[in-house]
């Protein structure tokens, strides 16, 4: 009998399992920053109806980004690449960071930052920039300027252990000073003896 209720409840189990609400969450970011890029941003500017953007998920210690890339207005056999070059709006500059050969819509990279690369990025050193076939040396781009505070976001590091000093010692009691007799001409007590009752007068 109890064979037949555990192949019974089985096949229940299964159903419960399989209609129970699976989790999509993402792992938390500490810093998202997001930013578009169009044509006319591009050196020389282009003419274009195609628009993207470029959003960065930090870490905790914001020294790496999942960086998302996201275009409309093609098709993936119309994008040929993505990368994350170094210039200052009006130049063109190399390659800082590679994030994608092309053949997509959206896609994204990992990449690691140092101090110094969140720092160019806050001072718009860098910028995205995004390839077609129509136009191979970049057909929308975006000048990346991270706001400041999001480095002012990083947690500082913890202090360094100190050594610790052992308290001093209190200080030694000073010797103890005879108490003068009392003035008037009161008794004065003293230890008992054999020869009074310790009073004397």
């Amino acid at each position: 009998m109890k064979r037949l209720s555990l192949l019974f409840a089985l096949p229940i189990l299964a159903a419960f399992v399989a209609l129970a609400p699976q989790s999509t969450e993402k792992t938390h970011a500490a810093y998202v920053y997001e930013v578009y890029m169009y044509g006319n941003n591009v050196v020389p500017a282009v003419n274009t109806s195609i628009y993207g953007f470029l959003r960065f998920f930090f870490n905790d210690t914001m020294t790496e980004a999942d960086v998302t890339v996201d275009v409309k207005g093609v098709s993936n056999s119309g994008v040929t690449g993505a990368d994350i070059r170094a210039g200052a709006p009006g130049t063109n500059g190399p390659v800082v960071f590679h994030l994608s050969d092309g053949d997509f819509i959206v896609t994204s990279a990992r990449i690691k930052l140092t101090p110094a690369d969140l720092q160019h990025m806050v001072n718009g050193d860098w910028y995205g920039v995004l390839y077609t076939t129509y136009h191979p040396q970049g057909e929308i781009r975006a000048q990346l300027n991270l706001p400041p505070e999001a480095i002012g976001a990083v947690p500082p590091p913890p202090p360094a252990p100190t050594a610790t000093r052992a308290p001093a010692p209190p200080p030694l009691s000073a010797a103890p000073t005879a108490v003068p007799p009392p003035s008037g001409g009161g008794a004065i007590i003293s230890p008992p003896n054999t020869g009074n009752a310790g009073l004397m007068k």
